[in-house]
């Protein structure tokens, strides 16, 4: 089974940047474990970059398998 970000508990749409430019590229994930402010957990990262190979190393990356990836 793929697992999408789309599919994920975590994921959240940029609607403007979609209606707009018809792009996901600024859609964020909002898991716990891929925040960098631990006090609050409000920032939030691109799904693209923390599902790219590249970055899998860090340890706040989901990565290409979906570490953190959570059913709706």
């Amino acid at each position: 089974m793929t697992k999408l970000c789309k599919d994920c508990k975590w994921y959240r749409k940029d609607w403007i940047e979609s209606i707009i430019f018809r792009t996901n590229k600024y859609d964020m994930c909002a898991c716990p474990n891929t925040t960098n402010d631990l006090v609050t957990g409000h920032k939030q990262r691109f799904c693209d970059m923390l599902r790219a190979c590249r970055y899998s190393e860090l340890d706040y990356s989901c990565g290409p398998d979906g570490k953190f990836w959570e059913a709706k």
